[in-house]
């Protein structure tokens, strides 16, 4: 066997590193005596290796002798069954007898975490209280959702917060307990720049405010730090990509032209908002090329400016984006869209609250919603330009890392009839036939039906919307996507499934088996990573690597036998890169939204004639799909990134595999993978077909800083010494 490496970076050469001790009593062992001096040990090695002894307690017979440890004189291993090793430990001359670690370091792993001097930070000063199943806690008459919150609801983190904190659930196959106690992690976001691509949200809802003048405020994280990249002191800590970000980018412009800025409802300085594009200066900063509407430094020398690369990027088409009336305009906080999407996604990516970066630099964009942006492809270049035209943060000298969080995706319902292609290659040969009513009526082909949403996420064809995220994760965009609702299996390039497909017409190949409208043409595959979650994949068949985050979802329950389990809905297989709390999660809401909750902490005053502000108090709702598990993803990937500010994609990766690791099938179900399109098996939705699954969590990294040495006394003199935080 060659050389590997144990847990802690040894070397356990000709022994696995997951190797573990017998547990039958009497298969000989490999022990490790001490004794309690050098002539001790040397009296009872002697003896142990005669055949025959008078001594009561050391063996009748000549002991194996694996290690005499010639570079320690007290101590030797020998090979003895447990009975053996529990006499010779009674003998006046041995000090300790023990199994021997290196032998069986599967026996004596202890998780890194114990043994470094890391210190998870408390999320608030109290304890809250944390529910898996919302509506199945009842306590002394009263429940988790309540008419009226009170006081001890203040703060409630649903279960997205413990649940990842560590590898295994804390609420032990019991969704209905309650556990009251500080949610702890060891990052928080700051320095890292997360969007939430959605559509419209409420930046206004108190989940996004870190304050009020009223000295009310008592919820905030301890260690919360408030504002945002424009102001420092802003009440607010949303901004939105479109109206705002340019004012980052490119401050001269609006400090020193008569576009200028305004103050926004929080008290933060942002371009001018008027209502309407001509007037609105962050909108046209994006449209239009001149030194009318943006530094020179950011117009193309044609049209007389002096920029260059990224930064000659000409015009955008925005048009139609109208974040002022949804997200709160120069002098109000309230809401008036009747979307209800991209709130719940925003609080569980950086809530104060419910989300992980709550001190994440919090950035937001309508990217397909009503009076968003009009094509998904020039919302990933604004990203992408976002991404390399923004400064330098001067504490490191580099710029921010930036996180996307994707809760959206292209699907369609296949075709009701026509031929299906399952493991029988690319070419059209081995179709059969299909006809059906109802894509969840269970008829046949089995491996196609139970799909939730009754649709499939396709494969996308090369296309300019492609490019554009191509480059955007070329670029260093971390890109985090939800893995679809659709209850679909996808899998990576080297799977059996990959090429499954079907068609309208037998003796169809796969390429030619396509569907859509331009430019959103897809090829009609089953098992393929569709839109976006194919975003920026490069190679083909076996090669092919997948560069985005594809997140599924958990169930609220567990199963049966009180394992986790993926929720019915969620997309499964090994291109499934972790699950996160999703199903029936807690979340900010607005009034786009049916069902909705009250808050304990429902609004805040912002001297506006001492009346609550805003007059649309901020509630909670119940939230789920992987639409929610994404945002916890990419919130807890913004906290690893805020010690990790070089990572790539391939970095994050590694560390879900290897850090984060597989969750045991002791702990969750996995079903079985099958291998038939008939097999009826495929009824069960709970399945991962998918033996090696990660569920995230707060692991260690191997970058965070050590917990912090408190000094103090007087005459005290430090030099030479470089902080930063």
């Amino acid at each position: 066997m060659s050389e590997q490496l144990a847990w802690d970076g040894s070397s356990t050469v000709g022994v696995s590193t997951n190797a573990e001790a017998p547990t039958d009593p009497s298969v000989k062992k490999e022990y490790t005596i001490g004794c309690y001096s050098a002539d001790d040990w040397e009296y009872i090695h002697e003896v142990m290796m005669r055949d025959g002894t008078l001594e009561d307690n050391i063996p009748n017979r000549s002991c194996e002798c694996s290690d005499k440890f010639e570079h320690s004189p007290t101590r030797g291993t020998y090979l003895l069954d447990d009975a053996e090793a529990e006499e010779l430990s009674k003998h006046e001359r041995v000090e300790y007898i023990n199994l021997n670690p290196s032998k069986y370091p599967g026996t004596f792993k202890q998780d890194p975490t114990t043994l470094q001097d890391i210190k998870k930070d408390g999320r608030y000063v109290d304890t809250v209280k944390h529910v898996r199943d919302q509506a199945g806690y009842t306590s002394g008459g009263g429940t988790y959702l309540p008419n009226s919150a009170t006081s001890d609801l203040l703060n409630r983190g649903s279960y997205q917060l413990i649940r990842h904190e560590q590898q295994q659930d804390p609420f032990q196959g019991d969704d209905n307990q309650l556990i009251e106690r500080v949610p702890n992690q060891y990052g928080t976001g700051k320095n890292v720049d997360l969007i939430v691509c959605d559509e419209a949200a409420w930046y206004g809802h108190i989940e996004f405010v870190n304050g009020d003048n009223s000295g009310r405020f008592t919820t905030l994280p301890k260690n919360y730090i408030g504002g945002n990249k424009l102001d420092a002191n802003g009440k607010c800590d949303i901004l939105d990509i479109i109206h705002h970000a340019p004012y980052y980018i490119d401050p001269d412009f609006f400090n020193n032209h008569a576009q200028g800025t305004t103050t926004r409802w929080d008290g933060t300085v942002v371009p001018n908002e008027n209502n309407g594009a001509s007037n609105n200066a962050g909108w046209t900063w994006w449209t239009s090329d001149s030194t009318q509407y943006r530094s020179a430094k950011f117009v193309t020398p044609a049209n007389g400016g002096t920029a260059t690369g990224a930064a000659a990027f000409g015009s955008l088409n925005i048009t139609g984006y109208g974040g002022y009336n949804q997200n709160g305009g120069t002098f109000r906080a309230e809401h008036s869209s009747a979307a209800f999407h991209g709130t719940p996604c925003a609080s569980l990516a950086y809530g104060r609250q419910y989300g992980w970066a709550y001190n994440a630099n919090k950035w937001f964009l309508n990217l397909y919603g009503t009076d968003g942006l009009p094509s998904i492809e020039v919302g990933f270049d604004i990203i992408k330009l976002f991404h390399q035209l923004k400064p330098d943060n001067p504490l490191y000298g580099t710029k921010d890392p930036t996180v996307t969080s994707n809760s959206w995706g292209y699907r369609a319902t296949p075709s009701s009839s026509g031929y299906y292609y399952y493991r029988s290659g690319d070419t059209g040969s081995g179709g059969v036939s299909f006809n059906v009513t109802n894509w969840t009526s269970g008829q046949q082909p089995e491996f196609m039906t139970n799909m939730a949403q009754t649709a499939i996420r396709h494969e996308f064809r090369p296309s300019s919307m492609l490019t554009a995220g191509q480059e955007m994760i070329d670029a260093g965009v971390i890109f985090v996507c939800s893995a679809g609702n659709t209850n679909q299996k996808v899998v990576s390039g080297d799977h059996p499934d990959y090429d499954n497909y079907y068609s309208t017409s037998n003796n169809t190949a796969l390429t030619s088996s396509t569907g859509g409208t331009s430019p959103n043409w897809w090829y009609n595959t089953i098992n393929r990573q569709g839109f976006p979650g194919q975003v920026g994949s490069t190679g083909t068949g076996a090669n092919r690597v997948y560069k985005t985050i594809c997140v599924g979802a958990l169930d609220d329950d567990f199963n049966a036998n009180g394992k986790e389990q993926k929720v019915s809905y969620s997309n499964m297989g090994n291109l499934v890169d972790c699950y996160a709390s999703a199903d029936r999660v807690l979340a900010a809401c607005d009034d786009g939204t049916s069902t909705r909750f009250d808050r304990y902490d429902d609004t805040y005053y912002l001297n506006e004639n001492n009346q609550p502000y805003p007059s649309s108090t901020s509630e909670d709702c119940e939230f789920g799909g992987t639409s929610a598990a994404c945002p916890v993803v990419a919130g807890i990937i913004a906290t690893k990134l805020e010690y990790n500010r070089d990572w790539t994609y391939a970095d994050i990766k590694n560390w879900l595999r290897n850090e984060v690791g597989v969750i045991t099938s002791t702990n969750f179900y996995y079903g079985t993978e099958l291998t038939s399109a008939t097999d009826t098996g495929w009824s069960d939705q709970n399945s991962l077909h998918d033996d090696s699954p990660v569920v995230i969590w707060d692991a260690l990294t191997g970058a965070e800083p050590p917990e912090s040495i408190k000094l103090s006394g007087g005459g005290l003199s430090i030099t030479g010494v470089n902080i930063k935080y």
